[in-house]
């Protein structure tokens, strides 16, 4: 077990690691082929719909508890805020409603680990 702000740490870590400045595209999007076989190397974050800021967060929120079920402390992860822009803000509270996280084949956001895709 980790202390909490060793969980915070990690948590951080991906976002600055793996999301930040990951370009966000639907598994279902074409450009998807194009940037795996041009460009191997940019970060790319697949999301089983289109990359709303909404879809985003809930993503997100699924990570963080994978991450907090891993350390196996019994932490929920009970509100996300995303804050997109100086006037967009979107607040999830949990549960995460299943339709914006179920129905792919991906599933990066179950794992604790530095996936995105």
């Amino acid at each position: 077990m980790r202390e909490f702000s060793e969980l915070k740490e990690a948590w951080h870590g991906w976002i600055d690691s793996a999301v930040d400045h990951a370009l966000q595209l639907s598994e279902h999007d074409t450009m998807l082929g194009y940037v795996d076989e041009h460009h191997p190397e940019w970060r790319i974050m697949v999301t089983p719909g289109d990359p709303t800021t909404e879809l985003t967060a809930a993503l997100f929120m699924v990570k963080c508890q994978a991450f907090l079920d891993a350390d196996g402390q019994g932490f929920l992860c009970r509100k996300l805020t995303l804050k997109e822009t100086p006037t967009n803000t979107i607040v999830l509270e949990a549960p995460v409603p299943a339709n914006l996280v179920e129905g792919s084949a991906l599933d990066w956001w179950r794992r604790a680990d530095d996936s995105i895709r």
